[in-house]
């Protein structure tokens, strides 16, 4: 993806819908051990659930009914609405009314963004790849999982390469990353405590996942496909 692309993604839609809840948060939230255990759970099952999406999804090619696909038919969407609403919960501001109205106003942007995302996405597809779409759209929930996996349709297992090439350890490391920056700041500017040693480790960690993620952009190339 070359600077253009990058600029031409960065104001998508559901970025505008995030860049300014971004900065809320960045100015007036912090978090503690509370927060976090109330909305990690959160956090971790969207980011699980993006993980095991993208090992299954061919996008464009192929009509994608493997794996989370055949019980919800935009579980990456699904995914990043949970991570945004662990978020919510996590991050917490003073007063606390104005970090649940703000967050309340963000997760329902967000469910318009998407609405009209897969909307778009559902009239394309169903161009694409007609009466199986449509037969799928009937079967499987736009975003709330169904229970009974949907069993048409071409089936293909997990692929890690598949997985590598669409950079999901990105925002996951960069999930953490920002936990333990916020971490950082709520313990030196609002608690007004020196880091200890958890907060170090914690702050190595987001270091060693830092230089991976530098190591994997210089050295890219290797883990494409060959053509």
């Amino acid at each position: 993806m070359n600077i253009a692309q990058r600029l031409q993604r960065s104001f998508k839609p559901r970025f505008a819908v995030i860049y300014p809840f971004g900065l809320f948060v960045m100015f007036f939230c912090s978090l503690d051990e509370a927060s976090i255990r109330a909305g990690i759970g959160f956090i971790i099952a969207g980011a699980l659930i993006r993980l095991w999406s993208n090992g299954y999804a061919i996008k464009n090619d192929k009509l994608t009914s493997s794996g989370p696909y055949a019980f919800v038919r935009n579980p990456l969407y699904l995914g990043t609405f949970l991570i945004a609403t662990g978020f919510v919960i996590v991050l917490k501001s003073d007063p606390r009314w104005l970090e649940w109205t703000i967050g309340g106003m963000f997760l329902l942007a967000l469910c318009f963004v998407y609405y009209r995302t897969i909307k778009d996405e559902q009239d394309m597809l169903l161009a694409k790849f007609a009466n199986a779409y449509s037969d799928y759209c009937k079967k499987v929930p736009a975003m709330v999982p169904c229970l009974v996996p949907y069993n048409k349709g071409e089936k293909w297992p997990f692929n890690l390469q598949r997985l590598i090439n669409s950079k999901e350890h990105k925002p996951v490391f960069w999930i953490f990353i920002l936990l333990v920056i916020f971490h950082i700041k709520t313990r030196i500017l609002i608690e007004h405590k020196a880091l200890n040693d958890a907060s170090w480790n914690l702050v190595t960690a987001a270091l060693f996942l830092i230089i991976i993620d530098a190591a994997y952009e210089f050295n890219k190339k290797k883990f494409q496909p060959k053509a």
